[in-house]
């Protein structure tokens, strides 16, 4: 038993040991990319939480045991401003926020960096954490996010419909988006999402929505009629679009952003030739029909 302390208080093991320190900042970092990026939907989640809080618990563990060493004291400086940016990021989702705050609070006051650079930080921090809750709920009240401020984002997940529409490949997902859900003349949006963009992890799925594509914005969504016509054609509101060129003219905007003014109005083949459901199928057209098939009636259901 005493070889096994000696081994566990010799310096270089501890040294070795704070390289896993790395990994809480590596950690936080994926954590607010996850929810930065995506629409996050717990499948079961007491275990969820409960998986989170034991990661989190480990780097607090390493760190504590490595308080001493340099690796450990220079992580324990900035995680705090990854818990910030998470803060900010999943404002209101407590379950997500609350443990890496504790856990980035506990290691900060636990390292063993210098007794009047941490009271300075931590005064630092302190102000940064209560101001920015503060100007942060200001924007909340004005109906601003983080996500909305973004220029290639416009999508409060807050309000989000967890009712999806997707392909009869499964390719892609119709995603609504209602503001003002209470209203009788509340907007609602459509998007359209890459599937293969999202990611699945334990107890989580992740259903990207940075880069999502709008194909209708309505005051009446009772109105609204749509349907898969094939995998890669989806008929709204008394129009086709061909979605994988409109994600390729979404993705040369955003590398060529100077160019959206001369083509942003520019229509899709179908609704320049104002093509309807019937027309595509080509029951009411001059040009030949496509070879693909409708999509089932199922596809049909609409958002309660």
């Amino acid at each position: 038993m005493d070889k096994i302390i000696s081994i566990f208080r010799n310096k270089w093991v501890k040294f070795g040991v704070s390289f896993l320190s790395l990994g809480l900042p590596a950690f936080l970092m994926y954590v607010d990319w996850l929810a930065l990026a995506y629409y996050l939907q717990p499948v079961n989640p007491v275990p969820l939480f409960l998986m989170y809080v034991l990661v989190l618990f480990v780097f607090a563990g390493i760190m504590f045991y490595t308080r001493m060493q340099i690796i450990t004291r220079i992580v324990a400086l900035f995680t705090p401003v990854l818990a910030f940016l998470l803060l900010f990021i999943a404002f209101g989702q407590w379950y997500l926020i609350i443990p890496p705050v504790a856990i980035c609070l506990f290691t900060f006051l636990a390292s063993g960096m210098n007794e009047t650079l941490k009271t300075i930080l931590g005064t630092v921090y302190l102000l940064m954490f209560v101001v920015g809750t503060l100007i942060y709920l200001t924007m909340l009240h004005f109906n601003l996010t983080i996500q909305t401020l973004m220029p290639f984002s416009e999508c409060d997940i807050s309000k989000r419909s967890t009712e999806y529409d997707y392909s009869p490949d499964k390719t892609y997902r119709l995603v609504m988006y209602i503001d003002d859900a209470g209203n009788e003349r509340s907007l609602v949006s459509y998007y359209i999402e890459k599937t293969s963009d999202d990611v699945k992890l334990p107890y989580l799925n992740c259903y990207k929505h940075l880069d999502s594509l709008k194909v209708l914005a309505t005051m009446d969504k009772d109105s609204v009629v749509y349907k898969w016509l094939n995998d890669d054609v989806l008929f709204i509101d008394g129009h086709s679009k061909k979605i994988s060129e409109l994600l390729e003219q979404a993705e040369y905007l955003r590398k060529n952003p100077q160019e959206e003014e001369s083509i942003e109005d520019k229509l899709t083949y179908y609704e320049e030739h104002e093509w309807g459901e019937e027309e595509y199928y080509g029951t009411a057209a001059t040009e030949p029909a496509p070879e693909t098939a409708p999509a089932s009636e199922d596809s049909e259901v609409q958002f309660e």
